[in-house]
Order: C-alpha cells, then structure tokens, then sequence
C-alpha cells in the first residue's frame, strides 16, 4: 500500500533557477564592492541601489544586514552576503539585491 505523504515544506527551485540566484547576487555583490576590498558595507549597499534608483525599504535591509553580518565588524564578506539567497531573506531583500545584476 502505497503512502500520501503530506509536508509543509517548500518546494525546491529548480537547479536552473538556483544557480541563476547565485550567479545574480553575485553580481550583485561585485557592483556593490565599489572599492574592491572584499567587503560590502550597509552604505555601499544603498548608494548601489539609489545609483540605480532601486527601491528597498531601509527597516528591511538595516534588520537583514545585522542578521548576516556574523562577526558584527559592520561589513559583509562574500560569504555573509550570500545569506541573502536565503529566506527570510531573498524574498525582500535579496531579491531586490538581485536587481543590481542587471
């Protein structure tokens, strides 16, 4: 007898789409990196987005920088910076990071 499992569990995105996320922030993260140190700070983040005149609520992205950066040095390596592929983050903030890539 075969058994329905039932899972709240989202849906995995296809691999496609996944590298296409990854590929996008960092993108993202390179036209942030303005100075090339290897690090973004929260206002290299702002200044790329009103350079392009993206909009992002401020609350959002203040809460998920502080979330991300670990060590609490004030900047995001690379790595801190990709947790924005990653929910609760992509859905607000990474995605509209994403948009830098463009």
């Amino acid at each position: 007898m075969d058994r329905l499992v039932l899972s709240d569990a989202p849906t995995p995105l296809p691999m496609e789409e996944q590298h296409m996320d990854i590929a996008q922030l960092d993108q993202a993260f390179r036209v942030i990196d303005a100075n090339r140190n290897g690090f973004v700070t929260l206002a290299e983040i702002r200044s790329a987005l009103a350079g392009r005149e993206i909009p992002l609520d401020a609350g959002s992205l203040d809460t998920a920088f502080g979330e991300l950066d670990k060590d609490g040095d004030g900047r995001l390596t690379h790595a801190e910076f990709s947790g924005f592929q990653m929910e609760p983050y992509k859905s607000s903030v990474g995605t509209t990071l994403a948009k830098l890539a463009a």
